[in-house]
């Protein structure tokens, strides 16, 4: 990690900034580096936001439906159903963030799912 002061911030945009991180129980650093690299992957494709709720299964047709990849974001119990795979996952799902518990379908190990995963409390395979 590195440590950085970045001067000519607008105050009323740090603020904000500052405050988002606060609700999202992270630190600044952590989610201005989110910031940075989804800046830096803006021209790699579509990436969507899912999150903000207890209880979701995704399942194949749900990855192959969208036209980029997502990150799963603030879910109490986040389910991968057992017809996706690992190359399907790699590719469509950029990461996995504030989950508090991650159900795993036998055909992905949990190191593999650990490359995607920030602060996930419970990892289980169905």
């Amino acid at each position: 990690m590195t440590n950085v002061t970045i001067r000519g911030i607008d105050d009323q945009t740090y603020l904000k900034f500052s405050a988002q991180a606060t609700l999202e129980g992270v630190p600044i650093g952590e989610l201005a580096t989110r910031a940075m690299k989804d800046y830096l992957e803006k021209d790699q494709g579509k990436i969507y936001r899912i999150g903000n709720m207890e209880d979701i299964a995704i399942n194949r047709n749900d990855l192959e439906s969208l036209d980029g990849a997502v990150v799963l974001q603030n879910i109490e119990r986040l389910t991968l159903e057992d017809d996706l795979d690992w190359p399907l996952v790699n590719e469509r799902i950029r990461s996995i963030e504030n989950i508090e518990m991650l159900v795993l379908p036998k055909g992905i190990s949990k190191f593999q799912m650990l490359t995607k995963a920030r602060n996930v409390e419970n990892i289980r395979t169905a």
